[in-house]
């Protein structure tokens, strides 16, 4: 029983050796071109944003950055700046992270918001995607955006998805710390 235990061992073994170097192979295969489908889906994303720009720079975030974990300078085809765009995560959606790009000129005014990635509930806080929600914060020039569930009456205020507090809250905590780092990095705050 021994000897027969060992073989089986030893065929596992192998087994185990070859599946883990065939998955490596996979990996070393499609790494380079999942990284260039996010990196490509990361740029439609500032595009759609900052529409008015030609080209995108990284740009240097200011210490305290919050929940924004990039900045992209948005330049026009001449290279000067028309402003940023941020990539800002919230942890506080309801289904989870809520991550967003969204563009701010040189002057404050938000360009437009877009939803990356949320896992919020279909047909209520998955409403935070649609552009009825997010064109409120469009030509916004703020410096911190509030939510309203009695209908907007400032120019700070949006109005809440119905239903779903939790998601738009989510959402307008990652839009302040894009306009906090905006500002920041307006004001000439270094890193």
């Amino acid at each position: 029983m021994n000897k027969q235990m060992l073989k089986d061992t030893t065929i596992l073994f192998l087994i185990t050796i070859v599946v883990g170097f065939c998955l490596a192979g996979v990996y070393h295969v499609t790494e380079t071109p999942i990284a260039e489908a996010e990196a490509e889906e990361k740029l439609q994303s500032y595009r759609e944003v900052f529409a008015e720009a030609d080209d995108f720079e990284l740009a240097e975030l200011p210490e305290d950055a919050g929940m924004v974990s990039e900045a992209m300078t948005a330049l026009d085809a001449s290279g000067n700046e028309l402003g940023h765009v941020f990539l800002t995560t919230s942890p506080n959606g309801y289904g989870g992270d809520v991550a967003l790009t969204v563009g701010i000129t040189s002057e404050g005014e938000i360009m437009a918001v877009a939803v990356l990635t949320m896992s919020e509930t279909a047909g209520l806080g998955a409403n935070i995607t649609k552009s009825e929600f997010l064109d409120q914060f469009t030509g916004m020039n703020v410096p911190e955006v509030v939510f309203t569930k009695e209908g907007k009456k400032a120019p700070e205020e949006i109005d809440a998805i119905s239903g779903a507090t939790i998601s738009t809250n989510a959402v307008t905590e990652a839009v302040n710390a894009a306009l906090n780092c905006s500002a920041q990095m307006r004001e000439g705050v270094t890193p």
